[in-house]
Parts: structure tokens; sequence; C-alpha cells
């Protein structure tokens, strides 16, 4: 199940990468999935994972252990979540661009910060590719950013700091990522 998180050329580390998350995992686990198109194929991301542990026993150069590292993005634990993307956002591939987007749209303040520092125009053109073929789940996505302002960072509630919707990392992720979206399409058509 873990592996339909990648594209099939991606087969043999993600089944690796799924195997080393599954030992990582709680017991009874379940989780909510959602659709992505990657390069025109669809890839089921999951919601949340519940991991008893984040010791992988991939070494980092093993090819499996970014796929698992994506996969450790959709941890329930936020600062792996964290430190996850922050190994993914290092040279992000096509692959795991909707790894990144689903954090967008997560209300972690400090890992929105942390993909705003790692933007490039690289990896800006990487994550609007994937944006562009994902119309739906970046509306839904931008949809989470207002909820989670709204409820979180508005009013600076549990002890969050207090956000004016024009400083908010969230919205400024958003419109870059737009505004890519579209010089994207804008180049295409020329």
């Amino acid at each position: 199940m873990l592996a339909a998180a990648f594209l099939i050329e991606c087969r043999p580390a993600s089944i690796t990468a799924g195997q080393e998350a599954a030992r990582l995992l709680a017991p009874r686990q379940w989780t909510k999935r959602f659709n992505a198109q990657v390069e025109a194929e669809t890839v089921l991301i999951p919601a949340r994972l519940h991991f008893t542990s984040s010791q992988l026993a991939l070494p980092e150069n093993d090819q499996a252990w970014r796929f698992t590292r994506a996969l450790q993005t959709r941890s329930n634990d936020g600062f792996e979540r964290q430190r996850a993307a922050r190994d993914l956002l290092t040279e992000l591939e096509p692959w795991a661009a909707p790894f990144i987007v689903a954090l967008i749209g997560e209300y972690i303040v400090e890992i929105l910060e942390d993909i705003s520092n790692a933007l490039t125009p690289d990896l800006e053109q990487t994550l609007a590719a994937f944006i562009a073929d994902n119309e739906a789940l970046w509306s839904t996505t931008k949809r989470r950013i207002t909820s989670y302002w709204n409820a979180y960072y508005r009013l600076g509630v549990n002890l969050r700091p207090t956000y004016r919707r024009a400083e908010y990392v969230g919205f400024e992720l958003a419109d870059r990522l737009d505004a890519a979206v579209i010089e994207r399409a804008q180049s295409a058509s020329e």
C-alpha cells in the first residue's frame, strides 16, 4: 500500500521504503489516502501515518531512504514531518512534490517557513508542474491554508503567534506558487 504513493518507475525503491516505513508504524495502522497526479500517473499519498519510531535502518545513500523520508512527511509527529521535509527539499524530485504540497496545507508554521526558505526557481517550477496537474488538490490545499490561519494564527490561539493575513507564510507560499504556475503556463503557450 505505501509503495502506491510513488511512481511505478520507482517501484523497487518504493517497495523497500514501504517495508522500512511499515516496520516503524504503530500496530493496527489505518490511514486515508488522497490521489495525486505525478507525471501523468495516479499515486495514492497517505494522509497521516502513526509511527512508533523514526529511526531508519536504511543508510542515507540507499535510494529507498528518500522515499522513506517522503512517507515520514506524513507522520503524526510534526517534528518528524519537519525533519523529513527538510531532507526532501534539499533536492526535490517530481515524485516528492505531492508530499511537500500536502505539508503546505498543514498548520505548522515552522514547516511552512522551511519550505518558503528552500524555494528556489527550480523548486518552484517542480512544484508548479505538480500543481498544474492537480488543480483540485491545490484548491483544497489553499482552503486549508486559510482555515488553519483562521483557526490558529489570526488570533494566536494556544500560545501560537498572531499573523495578519498579509504576513502569514502559508499565503505567501500559495501566492508564489500560483505565480509560478501562471508563469509556467505562459511559457508553454509562447
